[in-house]
């Protein structure tokens, strides 16, 4: 989730609300979910149902609110069962927390902690920047936050907001300090607390094109603003940490 339209948004131009095209950078990066059937090609049905419940679910969570979206709904949608979603997830609240989660995955650079690789923590800090930028300023994210100040007022608001968190934020928090402890380790970083660290970084990378996206401010987002904005992100972090 945080939408129809998921990661990764490489070379995003979004603007909200409206249809602009997808370039050619646009349509690869989103091969980690619009594609699942081609990615799980040759894995068990039920991995095949799983990706498509997750999918059906996040969009109509995007379109209908949380409160506005059944199980029976998720079903069709996924041409499944109703049984079939519950076989994957036992409540509409667990399927809401595995759709969040699946975006954080989904947007972490796996390729920044695989050892077969040459890693720098200048390179690796900067693809980080740019992916969690880039799911930042996506109109999935910006849709998802409205839907949660919007709820926060309802009785059921502080549930959500607390299954948003943990399933997203906080997830994405333990997988930055992961990544920040491990460089700590090797010497390159001077960090003592990664979580305190990565809420940092994340607080760095929601800047202000977050805020002016969420708060309705019609801009466009370019690949230069990400990238601009990842390395000045990834350049402040170095000069607390290093």
């Amino acid at each position: 989730m945080w939408g129809k339209n998921q990661p990764l948004h490489e070379g995003e131009i979004q603007r909200l609300g409206g249809d602009t095209p997808m370039n050619n950078a646009e349509k690869n990066s989103r091969s980690n979910t619009v594609h699942n059937a081609e990615k799980l090609r040759g894995r068990p049905r039920s991995q095949l149902k799983n990706q498509s419940i997750l999918q059906a679910a996040s969009d109509l969570f995007m379109e209908k609110g949380f409160d506005g979206t059944s199980m029976d709904e998720v079903a069709k949608r996924a041409g499944v069962s109703k049984q079939t979603v519950y076989s994957h997830f036992s409540s509409k609240e667990q399927l809401f927390s595995a759709s969040i989660s699946r975006v954080i995955h989904d947007y972490f650079p796996e390729s920044a902690c695989e050892d077969d690789v040459i890693h720098t923590v200048e390179g690796d800090l900067r693809q980080i920047c740019e992916q969690f930028t880039r799911l930042l300023v996506s109109e999935d994210a910006i849709s998802m936050f409205r839907l949660l100040a919007t709820a926060a007022s309802t009785e059921g608001g502080n549930t959500l907001a607390r299954l948003f968190w943990e399933a997203g934020p906080e997830e994405m928090i333990d997988r930055l300090s992961r990544f920040l402890a491990g460089w700590a380790e090797k010497g390159e970083l001077q960090i003592t607390d990664p979580a305190e660290a990565a809420i940092t970084l994340i607080s760095l990378i929601k800047g202000q094109y977050h805020f002016k996206l969420a708060i309705g401010l019609d801009m466009t987002i370019s690949e230069e603003i990400i990238q601009n904005h990842a390395q000045r992100c990834a350049d402040l972090f170095l000069k607390i940490y290093r």
